[in-house]
């Protein structure tokens, strides 16, 4: 493995990892924001090819962020009379147009 091999493998760790960090940051800073779904990031192994018998394929990582839209958010109590939120499965249809807008929130 040459020494670009062995930066490459570290530099995608580093990369991988920031994007966790970002996750989380993203989560913390939205805790309390109405419909707001957390981020959760896996890790995945990069398998990378030997292209020559002398040298080492490092391989390395990627992190793959996933959001569940579907899973229940928090709900939030009004004072306004007009304002709705669906407890369980199900979405609202927001705009009419040839793609629709769903939500799970809204305030009318």
């Amino acid at each position: 493995m040459g020494l670009f091999g062995a930066l490459s493998s570290g530099v995608s760790g580093l990369t991988a990892q920031s994007s966790a960090m970002g996750a989380i940051a993203d989560n913390i800073t939205n805790v309390n924001t109405i419909g707001y779904k957390g981020t959760q990031v896996n890790f995945q192994t990069l398998v990378t090819r030997q292209t020559s018998s002398t040298f080492f394929s490092a391989g390395g990582v990627q992190s793959k962020p996933r959001t569940d839209a579907g899973i229940q958010g928090l709900l939030q109590s009004s004072t306004s009379q007009t304002d709705l939120g669906i407890s369980g499965q199900g979405f609202f249809v927001v705009n009419e147009a040839a793609t629709p807008s769903l939500s799970n929130e809204y305030l009318f």
